[in-house]
């Protein structure tokens, strides 16, 4: 934590903190609200619904190169001059984005818009991990998980109304009143922080490079792979080999050879942060890749619109925010670990029930199973980023909130893209198995058959042979179904996995003893 602090009054110090947490909710909140606007962007636009992906793709690359230089780029021309920088960059690319005349032009404000808006979550969190004392800094990670939590279950709901009622630039132009007021807000209220010694070193623009290239191919094969069919695409194939060299290079270079590393990787050798990046990685692995399943479900499986899939997730959200002040109640009552490992149970315990999941499943249900693993969420979410900012240096919460926050978003998109490949390829296996226990020759299906087609024909005035075709037409549809119905329980079962392993894990964090003095010093050099 960082030893200067702040003389400002409480009052001051949470409405320093309201002020901050305004740009990263915008930025966060684009992440997702673009995503039901694609096919009004692509029929406004005269492009392809493949093409308008691009919209989304060019944002979370920009958004991806960002987020781990945001420290160092902190460091060189100060905390607060960056931050006011990228939220002016983020709200003038939202106005572009707005009026794009042409999708090529879109993209390339969608570009600079993710450029400025990287920087947002890890600088808000720097700000608060060295405004707050040590005492309260529970209370305004708190604050800072509603972003993070809210936003991205806020973005389809709001995205969905505002292409429905007023068009799709409304979800560009939502950003210029929220960006002006933080803007503002920020410069007159927002403490600079301590200068950076390094600030005047050499730029270290092999690393820089390397980030550039190694995140901005990944976060593009992960993007665009499912969709590509993967390394079946040359495109995908040489980005996946770019990223992979980039990134070798990248962890060579700034470990032993950058005198000046724009990416501070030795930050890892502090356990406590080591271990905090390690359980972000998978615990937003499971949380995002969570989110992305239940609305799939609910529309493709269920038939609900995509208003109604999107408000599935909006209870569990709203109660996740109702529980996380009872986290930093607790959070002075109970040991930290404690909590995470509680957490971790009860998500577990969620994913346990998703994988039982039929198609006679109601709302209530699954608004019931989506409550339980956002209250397992709430209880391990702050005491994680407290533990990764307990031990740390003065001075280096801009770098490690970087470096933190590039683990959250590597997790996130890692864990969408594999339950998505899951989806697409676990239903030839499935359905495969269920069509080698169910023989052409078997009496259960002649008999179903039979069945079937006797009805069309009674009803629809289908033909004999018609009904007949049009009856296994039927019973392969709800074969595939229940191939894909499988791929669900297939995709939660291993997001119960990754929450049983991460449990264990949580013991070894280094705390502090009641009394005070800590258990062991460990400080990242």
């Amino acid at each position: 934590m960082s030893g200067e602090r702040t003389t400002s009054t409480n009052h001051n110090l949470w409405l320093i903190a309201g002020v901050a947490i305004i740009a990263p909710f915008m930025e966060v909140l684009d992440t997702s609200i673009a995503n039901v606007a694609l096919p009004y962007i692509a029929g406004n636009l005269s492009a392809s619904l493949d093409e308008s992906v691009w919209v989304l793709t060019s944002y979370l690359v920009a958004n991806a190169v960002v987020l781990p230089v945001s420290g160092w780029i902190s460091g060189r021309m100060g905390r607060k001059r960056f931050y006011l920088l990228s939220i002016l960059l983020f709200t003038l690319s939202s106005f572009f984005c707005g009026i794009a005349p042409s999708l090529p032009i879109l993209i390339l404000f969608r570009v600079l818009q993710g450029l400025g808006g990287g920087g947002l979550q890890p600088t808000t969190q720097a700000i608060l991990a060295d405004l707050f004392p040590k005492e309260r800094i529970a209370a305004a990670f708190t604050l800072y998980s509603v972003v993070i939590v809210l936003a991205p279950t806020l973005g389809p709901v709001m995205g969905g109304w505002l292409s429905d009622h007023w068009g799709w630039r409304w979800i560009f132009f939502l950003n210029i009143p929220c960006g002006i007021a933080a803007y503002f807000l920020n410069r007159a209220l927002q403490p600079e922080a301590p200068q950076d010694h390094t600030r005047d070193a050499p730029i270290d623009y092999a690393g820089l490079l390397g980030i550039a290239v190694g995140l901005g191919c990944l976060e593009y094969v992960l993007d665009r792979g499912e969709r590509s069919d993967w390394f079946a695409s040359p495109a995908i194939s040489t980005a996946a080999i770019l990223s992979c060299v980039a990134l070798l290079f990248l962890v060579h270079h700034e470990l032993f050879r950058a005198k000046h590393p724009v990416l501070q990787m030795r930050l890892l050798t502090n356990r406590n942060f080591a271990l905090a990046c390690g359980m972000a990685f998978f615990t937003y692995f499971a949380r995002y890749a969570s989110t992305a399943l239940l609305p799939e479900f609910t529309h493709g499986m269920l038939g609900y619109t995509a208003t109604e899939s999107g408000l599935v997730l909006s209870p569990g959200s709203f109660a996740l925010l109702l529980f996380l002040p009872l986290t930093t109640w607790l959070m002075k009552r109970i040991d930290h670990r404690i909590l995470i490992v509680s957490g971790l149970m009860v998500t577990t315990f969620a994913f346990h029930q998703l994988t039982g999941l039929t198609l006679q499943v109601d709302y209530g249900t699954i608004v019931k199973l989506r409550i339980l693993e956002s209250s397992g969420v709430a209880l391990f979410l702050t005491p994680l980023s407290v533990l990764a900012f307990s031990r740390l240096k003065s001075g280096k919460n801009d770098a490690a909130a970087s470096l933190y926050g590039l683990f959250r978003n590597l997790g996130s998109a890692i864990g969408i893209s594999i339950v998505n490949t899951m989806l697409v390829r676990g239903v030839q296996i499935h359905r495969t198995y269920l069509v080698q226990n169910l023989p052409p020759s078997s009496m259960e299906l002649a008999a179903a058959v039979q069945a079937r087609a006797s009805y069309l024909h009674a009803f629809a005035g289908d033909s004999s042979t018609h009904a007949a075709r049009r009856a296994l037409g039927q019973i392969q549809d709800e074969i595939n179904r229940q191939a894909l119905l499988l791929c669900y329980a297939d995709c939660f079962r291993l997001l119960m996995y990754v929450s049983v392993a991460l449990s264990p894990v949580a013991f070894f964090f280094l705390v502090r003893e009641r009394s005070g003095p800590t258990v062991t010093q460990s400080v990242a050099k």
